[in-house]
Order: C-alpha cells, then structure tokens, then sequence
C-alpha cells in the first residue's frame, strides 16, 4: 500500500488539498490509482489538469526506488490515516497526505513551536535553551526546524534534558543540513523524530523552507518567535500559523537590536507577550508540573544513582567515564541543589548514607 501513497504524493498538478479529497472519496490511494476518467469526473472540485495527471502517470519506477532508499536508510513512512498524524494538522490546508521520517513517534495533544534566527543574540541562544531544558522537565515536545541558531540552541537543550523533539527538514530526512550539525542530528534521532513531505535523499531547495514552515506550524497548539530579524523566516511561520489559528507569543527585544525588530513588530499586531515559561497555555499548572518532574530528575540522576557511599571524586569519574571538568560542573549543580555535600575531594549525599 505504501507505493501508492507515494505515488500520490508524486503526481504533478495534484496539491495536498486535492490529494486529500481524492483520499476522502476513495478511501485509499490504491482506489485512486484504479479510478476511471468518469469516476474522476464526479468528484466535485477535481481540475481537469488534476484528472489528467492521474489518468496519464501510472508508472511507479519512481515509487519503487523511493521505497528502497527508505529500506536503505531506515525511513518510514506516515499517512494521514495514522494515528499518530496530528489531527489539528490533517485540518491544515498545507498539510501532506504522507510524511517521510526517522526516529520513533510519540502519541501527544499538546506541542511548542520554538523558532527564530540563525543569527540571533546571546539573549536569544539564552532564551531558546531555556524553553528547551523546561520545556523537557515538562515532557511537552518541541517542534522546530534545523537551522543553525535558535531552532538548534532549543533543540540541542531539549535532548540534553531528555525531551521530545520533532524536526521538519526542507529535504529529505537521510540528508542532514546544515552537515556541521550531524551530531545534534544522531542525537535527536535517539529521543525524537525528524520528518519532511519531500522523499529520501531530496537535497534542501529555499523554496521548501515555506512549506517546511506551514507544517512546524501545522503540528504545533502554540508557536514562539524568540528573535525575527525584519525578514526573518521565522515571521513566515507566524503567519501561518496566525491561518492556522495557533496562538502565537513573542519575546520582547531591545528597540535598537536588528535581530529582534521582527519580533516587536509582531507583538505590535496582537501577538502576546512571552514573559517566561508560565505565559504558554500548555504549562498554566507550571508549578506543581515543573516540581514533580524535577524531581523525579534528580532522584534518577546517574551520580545519584551510584553515590550510595561516601566516594572520592576521581572514583566518581572512572565510574562514570567522566572528564573532571564535566563532572565537578554536574556535583556543583548537585550541591546548589541540596543534594550532595563536597568536604575536600569526598562527595556523599546530604542524607548521610
């Protein structure tokens, strides 16, 4: 069945929103692929141009190489019969009735989209890994893109925390770019899920990063712009998702700084103010959520885990094939924290055992 969910996906003349009325018709692609010229026909809204495309391409040469370039590269595919296809998505105009993606899916209602510039301030880098460590504390997934900047700032402190992250690429998901990044890239296959509607091996275009921008909208219940310069693609998202109906926030920059010019602007036309983690609708229990989660980090902290004795730190370090800069960093957290005492080179915990 999938080479003909592909094959539709393929057809020229044929966008998402005609693509899904056929499917809504015939039920299944296959259905398509086998429909008469009359049948066509009577489906009200279908263009001739469409009818033609349909009628006329029925080689599946391409399909079948698609196919083993996924087998290749371990990439699956989604339709948007599957469950785990968001359905505030499927209602989107843009959305594609198949996604290609690597990575494993996670059932969710509620998803952030955190966005802005490739070159953004150290205010904005600041901001983005903030959502990114919280946002993983209250195990809400973050939808973004892969640019360099504030999508990898987010992205790369949400799966140091453990998050889920959800990546739209504007080629295809075996083809990592930027190439500077493929570390992050392994690193988000190992907790999240990165997708794109263009096939294996599509090498990025600008003209994809448009549609790219519909879907992180499409997939998402709110949409931060950390830092938009004045022509900023993030500022194409928040239009989207403005059509969408998403509720969008902004966070306030300095009136001089180009980088945040984009980002005032859109607080300008209604967009609201992010102020911090509590102004998103999906965290408003923040308090008690933040709390619990943060609890049950530390509790299975790996140096916790081990420390069921008084230890020397460079025992610490062998146990955990550590370097010593990391792990002093880790036991100062942990003393901030209340958890651990350090006397000289001893680390216990503060319950004494």
């Amino acid at each position: 069945m999938e080479i003909f969910w592909i094959w539709l996906s393929l057809l020229k003349n044929v966008g998402p929103i005609t693509q899904k009325k056929l499917i809504n018709h015939f039920q299944t692609p296959k259905r398509i692929y086998d429909a008469t010229e009359e049948e066509l026909r009577n489906i009200k809204g279908i263009r001739k141009t469409a009818i033609s495309a349909i009628i006329n391409s029925k080689s599946l040469n391409e399909s079948e190489l698609i196919i083993n370039r996924m087998q290749q590269n371990d990439i699956k595919l989604l339709t948007i019969h599957d469950r785990f296809y968001p359905i505030l998505a499927k209602e989107c105009k843009e959305s594609p009735v198949i996604l290609y993606y690597k990575g494993n899916f996670k059932k969710y209602e509620t998803a952030i989209a955190v966005i802005g510039s490739r070159r953004c301030t150290t205010y904005g880098r600041n901001v983005a890994e903030e959502l990114g460590e919280k946002l993983a504390y209250l195990n809400i997934p973050i939808v973004s893109g892969f640019a360099k900047g504030i999508d990898s700032y987010v992205h790369a402190a949400c799966v140091k925390e453990g998050g889920y992250p959800i990546i739209f690429l504007g080629g295809g998901v075996d083809v990592c770019y930027p190439k500077e990044q493929r570390r992050l890239y392994d690193k988000i296959l190992e907790s999240g899920i990165i997708l794109s509607q263009y096939p294996p091996g599509t090498l990025p275009k600008p003209k994809h990063f448009l549609q790219r921008n519909a879907l992180i909208s499409a997939w998402s219940t709110e949409v931060i712009i950390v830092e938009a310069g004045k022509n900023s693609g993030a500022l194409w998202t928040a239009q989207f998702a403005r059509n969408h109906g998403r509720r969008i926030l902004a966070v306030p920059n300095q009136l001089y700084v180009k980088e945040g010019v984009g980002t005032n602007q859109l607080l300008e036309q209604g967009a609201i103010p992010f102020l911090g983690i509590e102004s998103l609708d999906a965290v408003k229990n923040l308090p008690i959520l933040y709390e619990q989660n943060l609890i049950q980090k530390l509790r299975s902290h790996p140096i916790l885990s081990i420390l069921t004795t008084a230890t020397s730190i460079p025992k610490l370090a062998l146990q955990l094939n550590m370097n010593n800069e990391d792990l002093m960093n880790e036991l100062f957290d942990l003393e901030l924290q209340g958890k651990i005492t350090i006397r000289g080179n001893i680390v216990k915990k503060t319950n004494g055992k």
